[in-house]
C-alpha cells in the first residue's frame, strides 16, 4: 500500500548514504529541522541499524526505539519523541537484538504503521544510514522519494554508484531518486561529481539520477550534533543552514521564507 492509497499517510522521504563517514544523518537531522521551520509536520526515522544515532544528535534518549517496535513490544506511535525544532523522532537501535528482530514480517508490520503515522506528520523522513542492507531496500521501495548522499571523495562516488546498481538490481529504484552532495566547497564541484555518477548511472543502468542539491562542509553542525540541537536552529543564516534549508523548500508545500530569512533583518524599502 503507498501513502496515496491511505490519507493518513504522510509522505515518506528516505535519506541514504552510499557509505560510512558521508554525513548523511547530520543532513537528514538538519533538514528534518529545515522542513519543520517552513511549517511541516516532521516524523524523523533512524532506521540505520549499525550507527543509529540520530536520537544523540537530537538530544534525545534511546529508551524506546525501533527495536522496540521490530519487536512488537511498542507501536511506532509510542516510540515518538518529542525532538528540536517541533520534530518528532523514532530513535534507532545499534543493538544485534535489533538486527536480528528485522525479519521480512517485522518489517512488514513497521511499513503498515508507517502508514498510520499521517495523524502526526506531513512528511517522514526515514535515514536508512550506509549501505545496501535488507531494511534499506524495503524502505526505498515504500519511499516517495529517495534523497542519496555522496561527497567529492573519490570512494564515496564509487561507493554511491555501486548502492545505487546493488539496489536496482534489487528493484529497489521505484521512486524518484536524487542526488545531494555533501561537503563540496562550491557549486562547480558539486555539478562535477554529479555529472560522473550521473553519467555512470545513464551509461550502465539506463537511469537518469536528477541533483537535489548540494552543501559546504561545516565543523559547526558537528559540534552541533554532539549538543544535540542542529545547525539549521543553532546558526540559521551559516551557508550549511542555507543550502539544507532551500533543499527543504522543494519538500514541502506551499513553499515560504526561508530560515535565515527569519533570522534576517528586512531590506528597506527604496523609495519610488
Amino acid at each position: 500500500m503507498s501513502a496515496e492509497d491511505d490519507p493518513q499517510s504522510p509522505r515518506i522521504v528516505v535519506v541514504s548514504g552510499g557509505k560510512v563517514g558521508l554525513g548523511s544523518t547530520t543532513f537528514a537531522v538538519n533538514l528534518a529541522a529545515a522542513c519543520a521551520a517552513h511549517g511541516s509536520r516532521i516524523v524523523l526515522l533512524d532506521a540505520d541499524l549499525y550507527r543509529a544515532d540520530v536520537a544523540s544528535h537530537c538530544g534525545l534518549s534511546e529508551s524506546v526505539t525501533l527495536a522496540d517496535v521490530l519487536l512488537g513490544r511498542r507501536g511506532i506511535h509510542e516510540a515518538l519523541q518529542l525532538g528540536p525544532g517541533g520534530i518528532q523522532v523514532i530513535a534507532g537501535s545499534r543493538t544485534a537484538e535489533a538486527r536480528n528482530a528485522c525479519s521480512d514480517r517485522a518489517l512488514t508490520r513497521v511499513l503498515r504503521q508507517i502508514q498510520t503515522l499521517g495523524r502526526h506528520a506531513d512528511l517522514l523522513l526515514i535515514d536508512t544510514g550506509n549501505g545496501p542492507t535488507e531494511p534499506t531496500i524495503r524502505l526505498w521501495q515504500a519511499a516517495d522519494e529517495v534523497l542519496l548522499v555522496t561527497t567529492p571523495d573519490a570512494v564515496a562516488v564509487m561507493d554511491t554508484y555501486a548502492t545505487i546498481k546493488t539496489l536496482l538490481t534489487r528493484s529497489a529504484v521505484r521512486s524518484p531518486l536524487r542526488l545531494v552532495v555533501n561537503h563540496a566547497e562550491s557549486d562547480a564541484m558539486a555539478a562535477d561529481v554529479h555529472r560522473r555518477i550521473d553519467q555512470s548511472c545513464r551509461r550502465f543502468l539506463g537511469l537518469s539520477l536528477p541533483i537535489a542539491g548540494w552543501a559546504p562542509e561545516d565543523e559547526a553542525a558537528f559540534a552541533a550534533a554532539r549538543l544535540g540541537t542542529p545547525l539549521v536552529l543553532t546558526q540559521p543564516t551559516s551557508p550549511l543552514a542555507r543550502a539544507i534549508d532551500e533543499l527543504a523548500a522543494t519538500l514541502v508545500e506551499p513553499p515560504v521564507q526561508t530560515v535565515a530569512d527569519r533570522y534576517l533583518p528586512a531590506a528597506p524599502r527604496q523609495a519610488a
